[in-house]
């Protein structure tokens, strides 16, 4: 261990990962060692050789076993006997007599040709070569790796951390060099879409990509309202996220869909009236308050549609007859411990219309038969008017008191008593908390969940009770978690919402269905039910769980449905402290994706900017221009490393970067005039993919350029002026213009010394400009040799006649000099061809 570093060791499961990235991107590396080719030798170098061999040829004469050394390898076959055969042959006029001249004569052709053959293949394989050298030197510069920031990354992926001493002067020496510069620093990246834990397609078949489309439909319209409302929880409001997924689900039959339907309805339940931003206890309050009256109101709705199917005896449709009906339907007459008043079980109707919300009628029943029950419970009539008429529902600790009192001594422990009666003192005084359920009453789970928020209590008082007088909504949660999934079977997810575990219910519904359990995830966190739960967790990891299942989700669709992950992730910023998270992810979309136009916007042909799809959802994610310009850039410049240029062009115009965008204009049109055929038109008519019409328009509309830029461009499109009148075979003009651009020395009264100059001054040359030079000296020799051509057919004297053509002749001699000069700049064929010209004159 040295004094720089100290090295500790912690577990990480991220190494493995890192290593495999480390050997990919080892694959993309040049695996050239050196430039000096392989070792081979020429048919000349192969008959010196063997030449040499035959000199130093050594004759042994011990034993048979060495003298046939010299013989043939395929077949034994002895060179003496076979030059012994030939000369007979000879002798015999079979074989023409080989002659000496001849021979040479053989030599010197087989020598001639083996030279040329030898030349060519030079050629090829220094062509090669070059190629070669060439793409060994692109792939460092675009596909440059930092191996010792790589090295760190995999030895803290392992748990190694080095803390250096260096650090802080490091840091300091580079902000000092990098203060004027416009390199951007980005903070560590969240990988946030690099999540494989989902296994949905939603392409995977025309169902699921039809609910896709559906669901997709329904959270574009929740952020259009979101946009132009931002109070989701007013009633008023366009739209309603819970009541649009009720409508999805509402024709569905089977028990999934049902449960759905019903997990939605408890969310539209709890949203109504909700005030985002209360504290804890009265968010407990609004959760069991809300919970009961939707368990009350599904109950009255059950009872009534019992009644309406009665047709025979219907009577008035009174809330005390449809309770009664639904006693019937119990078949309740049947239990000889219930007390009967005109047939009815009395105590159960009571408990009923409590369990059905229905309190004031439940009052006045009791008062209407209070003799009934003065000979029973003498003091049960003053209990339930003062609970009736309590606005929390909480009796005066005196009536507490002897209501307890009571239930203890002659109602908890009577064999025949009514159940009811125990039911209905149990929710009155909240007695005996200790066992909460009631066992002589068939219950539903929703009866049962009803019954246990009926006995929570979550206020002020609460903490000063005696402990068995306590119950809370958390002691109710701890319960139902406990019990689990199989206690409650296919009712789980409505148990979850109904108690208030909204943590829970969105895990369990994405077990159930992830598509499904995505959306209402979010239907939980678009009202404010996730942030506001009462689960002890922090807040922070609740939102980053949330932003892990939107990534997760849009894994299948980010790539062709961009605009949907855009809607999709801008929900992150529902939790407030995940502004940044959702920055994040929406720029790994924009560099994953690379659809630029669609997420950051287009520079139309007036030159306006026209918004992208982030951009247009800028207000619900706290979107500062900054942002978009450095997402902007980052993504220019990654697409200018990866060769795209037509991407890289539209980003930094939109990250208003001119000089970058001037110069990637000049360099795109050098390229497309020096790789297109001379003959070949250069203009397509397609503004937003030719370099040509691209920089023209341009120039238009950008005035605020460096000069040196201007001037580059201006120089390449005079060049495919030039080229254009080439085709149209206007040669005067043609050198006319070429003289005028001032690259060449196309004119007769160029010396040497001037042209030398112009050679020497082309390494000065933009870039761009210079790889267009062998074609403008072709073209400039073309145009000479078709004037020269022209000259001499024509009907001038002869001394005009032979000044003219001496005139083109100096400037064919000056072009040729100029192009040995910076030979080595041009293709060797340009070179050839220029010659070639010249020997026409």
């Amino acid at each position: 261990m040295t004094k720089e570093a100290e090295t500790t060791f912690a577990p990480v499961s991220n190494g493995k990962r890192l290593l495999n990235e480390l050997l990919e991107s080892s694959r993309n590396l040049p695996n050239r060692d050196s430039d000096l080719g392989s070792i081979q030798l020429g048919i000349n170098e192969l008959r010196k050789k063997a030449h040499e061999l035959r000199k130093n040829k050594v004759e042994v004469q011990q034993g048979d076993h060495f003298t046939k050394a010299h013989y043939l390898l395929a077949g034994k076959v002895s060179i003496d006997d076979v030059a012994s055969s030939i000369k007979l042959l000879e002798s015999n006029n079979v074989l023409e007599p080989r002659s000496k001249t001849s021979t040479q004569q053989g030599d010197l052709d087989s020598y001639l040709r083996s030279k040329k053959d030898e030349n060519i293949l030079s050629a090829i394989e220094q062509s090669l070569s070059s190629a070669a050298r060439d793409f060994d030197n692109f792939v460092n510069q675009n596909i440059s790796l930092d191996w010792k920031q790589r090295r760190d990354e995999i030895r803290e992926s392992f748990g190694i951390v080095l803390n250096r001493q260096t650090a802080h002067t490091d840091s300091k020496a580079a902000k000092s060099n990098g203060a004027d510069s416009k390199s951007i620093s980005w903070g560590k990246s969240l990988k946030l879409l690099e999540d494989n834990s989902s296994k949905l397609n939603v392409n995977a078949n025309y169902l699921t990509r039809r609910k896709f489309e559906r669901y997709a439909k329904v959270i574009n319209e929740l952020n259009n309202t979101r946009q132009s409302s931002p109070n989701i929880d007013n009633e008023d409001a366009e739209f309603d996220l819970a009541n649009e997924f009720i409508n999805i689900y509402q024709n569905g039959s089977d028990s999934k869909s049902r449960q759905l339907l019903e997990s939605w309805q408890i969310i539209a339940n709890m949203k109504k009236g909700s005030r985002k931003g209360i504290d804890s206890k009265g968010f407990k309050n609004q959760i069991v308050s809300k919970s009961k009256t939707f368990l009350e109101l599904q109950f009255f709705e059950y009872a009534d549609s019992i009644y309406r199917k009665k047709v025979s005896e219907k009577g008035l449709p009174t809330i005390i007859n449809k309770i009664k009906s639904f006693i019937d339907s119990q078949k309740l007459n049947a239990n000889g411990n219930l007390l009967m008043v005109n047939g009815t079980p009395i105590w159960a109707l009571v408990f009923y219309l409590l369990r059905a919300g229905c309190q004031e009628e439940a009052l006045n029943l009791v008062l209407e038969h209070q003799a009934v029950f003065k000979k029973v419970e003498q003091s049960f009539v003053p209990y339930f008017k003062a609970y009736v008429n309590s606005p929390d529902k909480r009796l005066p600790q005196p009536l507490v008191t002897k209501i307890q009192n009571e239930f203890n001594h002659h109602i908890k422990n009577s064999i025949d008593g009514d159940p009811y009666r125990y039911a209905v003192y149990k929710i009155l005084g909240r007695c005996q908390l200790s066992r909460r359920n009631i066992s002589n009453i068939a219950l539903t789970i929703e009866d049962w969940l009803w019954i246990h928020l009926m006995l929570v209590r979550e206020d002020s008082q609460v903490e000063y009770d005696p402990a068995y007088e306590k119950y809370s909504l958390a002691d109710f949660q701890e319960i139902i978690l406990s019990y689990g999934v199989n206690k409650f079977s296919t009712n789980y997810l409505q148990v979850l919402l109904l108690s208030g575990l909204y943590d829970q219910a969105g895990k369990y519904a994405l077990e159930i269905n992830e598509i499904d359990g995505v959306h209402l995830t979010i239907g939980l966190a678009a009202y404010g039910l996730l942030q506001q739960s009462t689960q002890d967790t922090v807040n922070s990891s609740k939102g980053s769980h949330f932003s892990k299942i939107l990534g997760s989700y849009i894994q299948s669709f980010k790539l062709s449905d961009p605009r949907i992950a855009v809607e999709y992730l801008i929900l992150i910023c529902l939790f407030p402290d995940q502004t940044e998270t959702c920055h994040e992810a929406l720029r790994e979309l924009v560099l994953e994706t690379r659809e630029f136009s669609i997420l950051l916007g287009k520079v139309n042909a007036a030159g306006v900017r026209v918004p992208g799809k982030i951009e247009q959802r800028k207000s619900l994610i706290a979107l500062e221009n900054d942002f978009l310009n450095k997402i902007t850039e980052q993504a220019a410049i990654t697409a200018d490393k990866e060769g795209r240029i037509y991407d890289g062009l539209l980003l930094y115009q939109l990250s208003e970067e001119y000089e970058i965008v001037v110069s990637i204009v000049n360099r795109l049109l050098g390229e497309f005039l020096s790789n297109t055929e001379l003959e070949q038109s250069l203009v397509d008519g397609n503004s937003e993919t030719n370099p040509i019409l691209i920089a023209e328009n341009f120039l238009s509309l950008y005035q605020d350029i460096s000069v040196k830029n201007k001037e580059i461009c201006k120089k390449l499109l005079r060049i495919a002026e030039i080229r254009q009148i080439y085709l149209e075979k206007d040669w005067d003009l043609c050198l006319k213009n070429i003289e005028e651009l001032d690259i060449l020395p196309v004119n007769a009264n160029t010396d040497l010394g001037s042209t030398r100059l112009k050679a020497e001054e082309l390494a000065y040359l933009n870039e761009s400009l210079l790889r267009n030079v062998p074609n403008l000296l072709i073209i400039t020799m073309t145009c000479v040799a078709h004037k020269n051509e022209q000259i001499n057919n024509s009907a001038f004297n002869g001394s005009i006649k032979e000044e003219k053509l001496k005139e083109l002749r100096l400037i064919a001699k000056n072009c040729v000099v100029f192009a040995g000069m910076v030979q080595y700049k041009m293709p060797r064929e340009t070179f050839s061809l220029l010659i070639g010209l010249e020997a026409l004159l």
